[in-house]
């Protein structure tokens, strides 16, 4: 036996969910995708400040920082669109079957090992700490540029906060439409990030901000702020006219 909970009123929604008056979006550059390159730095600093081999630096250490930091150039340098991305993911499963055949007929694998076993990839304590520090400092200056370039989201428009000084260019909320774009399914996999495009009725261009960090929580948040606009003009009471 199945049961069927009532569906819930307007009054109760808005009870349950917390009321929101405004709504920041930062847009952020491309650099904060680096952050796993940062991790590995900080972890490989560490690590060789704790390992006897601190001054010379560990082969294992080096081969996952280039790791790291090879696929993190993959996100600046292509953009990993749905078809892109399962294009690739077939590709490394044929390599893969591929070398599997290779190996059964030429032992490719062992190659490879032996190959792979005379390249020696050391960096010492400081190459690491002067990568996490760089890093880390690029990353608080872009912290700071974002706190002076925002967008501001409010019932009745949207507020473009740019600029040093303060400046703001505003445009209405009325009649505008909101569409959401997932382009870059690697930046989404790092940061869940996407671009939002505004499109005001009173404008010819549309407003688009890209990577925007948790776009599907942000994009909720939108849609029940401007619901909440049209819920409360539809809750006025109606005109009883004058009374005799």
């Amino acid at each position: 036996m199945t049961s069927t909970d009532a569906p819930s009123s307007p009054a109760a929604d808005r009870a349950e969910r917390p009321r929101i008056d405004r709504i920041i979006i930062r847009p952020w550059p491309k650099v904060v995708f680096l952050y796993p390159t940062l991790v590995v730095a900080l972890v490989g600093w560490f690590a060789s400040y704790l390992s006897k081999a601190g001054e010379l630096g560990h082969p294992t250490m080096g081969w996952i920082f280039c790791t790291v930091f090879f696929l993190n150039l993959l996100v600046f340098a292509f953009d990993f669109s749905r078809m892109q991305s399962i294009t690739i993911i077939f590709v490394i499963i044929a390599a893969f079957f591929g070398l599997l055949w290779a190996q059964s007929q030429f032992e490719t694998f062992d190659w490879l090992k032996g190959l792979l076993a005379n390249v020696n990839i050391k960096m010492n304590m400081q190459f690491y700490m002067f990568n996490a520090l760089f890093l880390s400092l690029m990353l608080f200056l872009v912290f700071i540029d974002t706190r002076f370039h925002y967008y501001e989201i409010n019932r009745n428009e949207i507020l473009h906060h740019h600029g040093y000084l303060g400046d703001i260019h505003r445009t209405p909320t009325a009649a505008m439409r909101m569409q959401k774009e997932i382009y870059d399914l690697m930046e989404f996999a790092l940061l869940r990030s996407g671009r939002l495009i505004f499109y005001p009725a009173t404008a010819r261009e549309a407003l688009v901000i890209d990577n925007v960090i948790g776009i599907n929580s942000v994009e909720d948040r939108i849609k029940h702020l401007l619901s909440s606009v049209s819920v409360h003009v539809r809750q006025e009471p109606p005109d009883q006219g004058p009374v005799g």
